[in-house]
């Protein structure tokens, strides 16, 4: 039958790409007007693919829905070894629902929130073959968007089978067609070129990890690792940070533009609209701390539209911090209102701004929320892939990301010769996205050194052990993982506790954690003290989604000796109330007795007060849970902490509400949701027990049977 389809579809529109049997497929999936109007450039494109190996295959037509596109993909899969896909113009885009925990941080409300909004726009529905999803229908607005809700029985683990690239263009009819044949245009003159991956630039924008210096300078560590040839002079790689000079703007242009440029890294706040790179200004002398502060007055007042609010505001700050009504000045005017926008506008890339900036940086990546968020019809990430520079391909998040997510697990896969998708293949989350051409890649010898295909662990065990190369280290243990190669737990502590890199010990502490012998649980004991601070970060973090009591004065200690490393000591505050507050609270004053080093220990015992007691309060607002005089709007909402707050100590009041068939069926709906949420917590077993036995009333509603199989199913996933 697929066959047939296909054959029908290369007939109808009259091209003449063949399906060619070969290990390495590739599908160009274009609507039929794009087809039409690019049809050379196109055809173009398919002949170096072809000439370069890949055995690719142009499919054409009016796609109606998501699911006619996987079913084109996954007939290729099974028929012609297809490894990738690209999707070019109006593709249908899957808007995925009920399937937040597969993003890093995206935890909006489905039910308060429009579908448009609170849908993640994402492609993993088309390369992840095994995720199974209702189909909840289209948009009756937007004609591409197609909303899909992850179903229970689905697997709870994304693990792509192909890769996937997005071209689609911000402008409309033959506007939109000119930027397809000038993308491709200059991507087939750059394909022709020999380009080692020898020159990078990474920007650190403000609010980016707390504006920790100690999290921003391990990047130059890092990057050493993982492109060991790239540091030959000044400029070959170059670290960037949002307070080196007051206006940054200029900066990062000037490095987008250079000729050699070959990935600028983002790490930053971001919009569709808009890259956040820097904010105001640090101030020197009283004049510039003065205009800092009405500019920051300006701001708040625009902000709200009524008047009489408006003046209440001006009243209260002016008895608050002693100022006249001079410190307004402005708010309406239109020479102040354009000078602040002009201020506003430098201090950051907007969507206008690209054209003009001509970025040549071959790849972009953007570590922000939103740059590329393709439901939009213009957006940060697809209007780099268009502009007249040399920028071929982007890597970016559709909806806001974690600060504390890891951005460059693998990447240096892209200096060793290895494709964009062949690298996000293996680091795709929900929402990340490649915009541009996914098999586009550097000179390297990678390919030449390593088979992807093999399925062997020996084959992996063997790169494991003879490539010295940290992200082949790092791409052996990865793939071994996902081999089910037994004795992999006890691998990837050996590999740890030995390994002088960076990046291979981190990725044995990301794999590591889905085991369920314990041995996770006893690294972070010695993780939290690893040289790397995203590895400490990250280890402190999981402590408090553990739960046990013989972390804590672990995160006692770290509280009161890290304040430099403002995120790990973040994370240390973030345990306080998941664990046992009462022993936190002894271990802390405990510490902080014994220690000789703070000058005034008060003060430090205040600040810690200060922060204990308002996570203690947050954690009694979690007990409306539990609580039946409460309104089930107010248990529903208490419910939604428990994501981000893994309370370990409420498990049994928890599984008591979930199992009782009297209660709420919403808040018992909801809460088996959120119980997924525990994937790291000790009690994480007695959760699926309680699960399963939940789930075999045979009365039970359908909605409910498959949260509780979701749950299960997620959980399950840490319990190799």
């Amino acid at each position: 039958m697929f066959k047939k389809i296909l054959v029908l579809v290369l007939t109808v529109i009259s091209f003449s790409a063949q399906l060619i049997s070969a290990e390495r497929g590739f599908a160009i999936i274009v609507d039929k007007d794009t087809y039409t109007a690019c049809r050379a450039e196109i055809e173009n494109y398919r002949s170096v693919l072809e000439r370069e190996g890949l055995s690719a295959v142009v499919v054409a037509r009016v796609w109606s829905d998501p699911m006619q596109v996987k079913d084109v993909l996954h007939g290729l899969y099974l028929n012609k070894g297809l490894q990738g896909a690209l999707f070019l113009g109006q593709i249908p885009i899957p808007m995925l629902r009920d399937a937040q925990h597969f993003t890093s941080a995206f935890k909006m409300d489905q039910e308060l929130f429009p579908f448009g909004s609170s849908s993640v726009p994402s492609d993993r529905y088309y390369d992840d073959f095994d995720l199974k999803f209702d189909y909840l229908g289209k948009d009756s607005v937007k004609p591409l968007f197609h909303y899909y809700s992850l179903r229970g029985d689905s697997p709870q683990k994304i693990e792509c089978d192909i890769y996937t690239g997005r071209i689609k263009p911000t402008r409309e009819g033959e506007q939109g067609y000119s930027q397809i044949r000038g993308y491709f245009k200059k991507l087939l003159s750059e394909r022709a070129k020999e380009n080692y991956l020898d020159v990078i630039t990474s920007y650190t924008g403000e609010g980016s990890f707390s504006n920790s210096i100690t999290a921003w300078k391990e990047e130059g560590h890092t990057l050493r690792e993982q492109f060991p040839n790239t540091f030959k002079d000044k400029n070959s790689v170059k670290f960037l940070l949002f307070n080196m000079y007051p206006y940054m703007k200029d900066v990062v242009s000037q490095e987008l533009r250079r000729e050699e440029m070959d990935l600028m890294i983002f790490h930053e706040h971001g919009m569709p609209y808009r890259q956040y790179l820097t904010g105001i200004p640090y101030s020197k002398g009283i004049s510039e701390y003065s205009e800092a502060a009405r500019s920051l007055f300006r701001v708040a007042l625009r902000k709200e539209r009524d008047s009489q609010k408006r003046e209440l505001m001006k009243i209260r700050w002016m008895e608050q911090y002693k100022i006249d009504s001079t410190w307004f000045a402005g708010v309406s005017t239109n020479e102040q209102l354009e000078k602040d926008s002009l201020t506003d506008a430098n201090m950051g890339i907007l969507l206008e701004d690209i054209p003009g900036i001509k970025p040549n940086a071959r790849m972009v990546i953007f570590d922000a929320c939103y740059n590329s968020d393709f439901r939009e019809d213009s957006f940060i990430a697809g209007e780099y892939i268009f502009s007249e520079g040399k920028t071929l391909v982007t890597f970016g998040n559709s909806v806001n990301v974690l600060q504390d997510k890891s951005s460059s697990d693998l990447m240096g896969m892209l200096g060793m010769g290895f494709s964009v998708g062949e690298w996000a293949l293996r680091v795709n989350i929900l929402e990340s996205h490649i915009i541009g051409d996914p098999t586009y890649r550097f000179k390297g010898d990678g390919p030449a050194r390593v088979n992807l295909e093999s399925r062997e662990p020996d084959y992996w065990l063997s790169v494991l052990k003879l490539e010295t190369h940290p992200d082949m280290q790092g791409l052996a243990l990865h793939t071994l993982f996902n081999l089910n190669y037994r004795g992999m737990s006890d691998l990837l502590l050996q590999t740890y506790k030995s390994s002088p890199h960076y990046m291979v010990r981190l990725q044995c502490f990301h794999l590591l954690q889905y085991y369920n012998d314990g041995k996770f649980e006893e690294l972070i004991k010695s993780s939290i003290y690893d040289p790397y601070e995203f590895i400490r970060r990250k280890s402190v973090f999981a402590m408090g989604r553990v739960g046990k009591d013989e972390y804590i004065p672990y995160i006692a200690s770290v509280y009161l000796n890290e304040y430099l490393d403002e995120r790990v000591q973040f994370n240390a505050a973030f345990c306080f109330d998941l664990m046992d507050m009462e022993k936190l609270e002894k271990e802390v004053k405990a510490q902080l007795d014994l220690n000789t080093t703070f000058f005034d220990k008060e003060v430090v015992w205040a600040d810690f007060k200060d922060r204990f007691d308002s996570r203690k309060r947050i954690a009694q607002m979690a007990d409306d849970v539990t609580n039946p005089a409460k309104s089930t709007k107010a248990r529903l909402s208490a419910v939604r902490m428990l994501r981000n707050n893994a309370y370990h100590n409420k498990v049994e009041d928890l599984l008591k509400i979930l199992k009782d068939p009297k209660e709420d069926l919403a808040v018992r709906t909801a809460l088996a949701e959120a119980l997924g949420w525990f994937n790291l917590s000790y009690k994480r077993g007695e959760i699926v027990t309680v699960c399963k036995e939940a789930s075999r009333d045979k009365e039970i509603d359908p909605k409910l049977l498959g949260e509780l199989t979701k749950t299960i199913a997620r959980l399950e996933v840490y319990m190799r």
